[in-house]
């Protein structure tokens, strides 16, 4: 039987103002949960700046929301018995109203000692997360259109089982993505700019990157072996890699490099755009 003293949110916290000559509406809900709770989180938004970063009260999820309520509506569903949150963002028009001169935000501070599995689609906006020092089991994130920020500073509490990343249209920049300690990634860009860094590799992973149109660079740092996989040159790709990995079949290897020891094992098949490896 569940314990209601340890596995029942103890605080729901819910909040609003209303401008009413500005049409705008301010909400937050809190949300507070045990250490060590097991938790899914989903983000479904159409439109919006998003940030999510770590909270400083440890076991709270807080949602802050800023929108025009005439263009706008949300839902939030918590169930309480699988420990389940999902948040519905809708934008009520597409076509452009007075809403477009209205800031709409969506902020997520998410708990850190709450092992959460995220899950994010969001069709347009600014997208911002600072995700260190949480305890993420999971985490994909899907967008259609803007740019894209994701960084872990810190390294994640726990080791996260895959990590999915697919962005259609907009610059994507991924700083420190071994801190997340995933043990196989995914990263689809689609239009744009993409940046990744591999900085805080400290354990066996493996990744794979697809590419369409744009320039691409990827860091890894040298501190780890790489077995490294280039699939299908295309006419109109350029490829640099680091004459520091040995060429050994149809993988690129560097010295440093054991199946049984820490390593990155990375595939990565080009599209249209210039693609730069760097390792040092």
């Amino acid at each position: 039987m569940r314990k209601i003293a340890f596995f029942l949110p103890v605080l729901i916290f819910s909040s609003g103002v209303l401008l009413a000559q500005d049409e705008i509406i301010r909400k937050r809900h809190n949300y507070e949960f045990a250490s060590d709770e097991k938790l899914e989180v989903e983000l479904d938004i159409d439109a919006a700046e998003v940030k999510l970063m770590p909270n400083p009260h440890e076991s709270e999820l807080s949602i802050y929301l800023e929108f025009n309520d005439a263009a706008f509506d949300y839902h939030i569903d918590f169930d309480e018995y699988d420990n389940r949150i999902s948040l519905t963002f809708e934008k009520e028009h597409w076509m452009k109203d007075d809403s477009d001169n209205y800031k709409t935000e969506i902020e997520i501070l998410l708990p850190r000692t709450v092992i959460v599995d995220l899950d994010c689609r969001i069709k347009a906006g600014e997208v911002n997360m600072e995700l260190g020092d949480l305890s993420l089991t999971r985490f994909a994130l899907k967008t259609w259109a803007g740019d894209v920020k994701i960084s872990f500073d810190e390294a994640n509490r726990i080791s996260m089982r895959s990590l999915t990343l697919n962005t259609k249209v907009g610059e994507t920049r991924l700083k420190k993505l071994g801190n997340a300690r995933f043990r196989h990634a995914e990263i689809n860009n689609g239009i744009g700019q993409l940046d990744v860094d591999f900085s805080g590799l400290t354990e066996d992973a493996t990744a794979d990157v697809d590419l369409d149109i744009g320039a691409t660079d990827i860091f890894i740092p040298d501190n780890i072996g790489v077995k490294l996989s280039v699939h299908k040159f295309l006419f109109l790709s350029q490829v640099d890699i680091p004459h520091s990995l040995r060429k050994k079949g149809s993988y690129y290897i560097s010295e440093n490099y054991q199946d049984d020891e820490k390593s990155v094992v990375l595939k990565v098949k080009p599209g249209i755009g210039d693609l730069r490896i760097s390792y040092h």
